[in-house]
């Protein structure tokens, strides 16, 4: 379980203490306003930014405590827009540091739909094509020998994608955070892709979570109205709840 005790940033960007763990089959939105500390919280749970107070555990081990290399095989991190410097081919790329062999390679760019552009040079890739190769390769880093409950660590995953491939990508992990033993933690602004595809929302504002809990609990309109300095109504469809900006 990959836990936060009391875990704080005590110097820009501020996150204020935080205690809460994330588990397998956990599908977690982060979501805020922009400068709300959200990418900040992700670089907490994933170890690349170290608590100012506090700790944040693994199965009970501090992550300063894990070898590099061990740490690697149960999360992965993937950044904002992230922009590769060297002309790798897509499946080079996604076989980074990738603990399976070719062939579970080529299985994970099936399952984001990047199997024909396999061969492709990723520096000439869209914004959004480039976005769903890093997360193969992020999948194909947690692909090796079952240690324990990997965590997928996306920020942003969506900012470049369009309605259809948005929705293909978030099914697709929800499928495996209910088929493997994953969890993943996704920074989202998107706040009806949250509603659709997450179990659990941290809400964060100025470096503080001030919400936590189910999507119908948080997403709420009168809330999220004055957080984010917008007008939006709530729609109720065949059961389904969703969020709209008012006309």
């Amino acid at each position: 379980m990959l836990t936060l005790h009391a875990a704080s940033l005590t110097t820009p960007p501020l996150v204020e203490r935080i205690s809460d763990s994330v588990a397998s089959g956990d599908f977690l939105a982060i979501l805020g306003p922009n400068g709300a500390g959200k990418s900040t919280l992700l670089g907490l749970l994933s170890g690349f930014r170290k608590p100012a107070q506090g700790s944040v555990t693994l199965d009970q081990r501090p992550l300063d405590d894990w070898h590099p290399h061990d740490l690697a095989q149960r999360r992965a991190l993937v950044a904002q827009q992230e922009s590769p410097v060297f002309a790798w081919r897509v499946d080079q790329l996604a076989a980074l540091g990738a603990q399976c062999d070719e062939d579970e390679v080529a299985r994970w760019l099936e399952r984001l739909e990047l199997s024909d552009l396999a061969q492709r040079n990723v520096q000439t890739l869209s914004g959004g094509e480039r976005q769903r190769v890093m997360i193969a390769r992020a999948l194909c880093q947690l692909a090796g020998p079952s240690q324990g409950t990997r965590y997928l660590l996306l920020d942003e995953p969506t900012s470049a994608l369009d309605i259809g491939q948005s929705q293909a990508l978030m099914r697709c992990l929800e499928r495996l955070t209910q088929q493997q033993d994953l969890a993943v933690i996704c920074v989202l602004h998107d706040l009806n892709l949250a509603n659709a595809y997450a179990d659990r929302v941290w809400l964060m504002d100025r470096g503080t979570r001030i919400a936590s809990g189910t999507p119908s609990e948080v997403l709420r309109a009168d809330a999220l109205s004055e957080l984010y300095r917008a007008e939006l109504d709530e729609l109720d469809h065949s059961g389904g709840h969703w969020l709209a900006l008012k006309h």
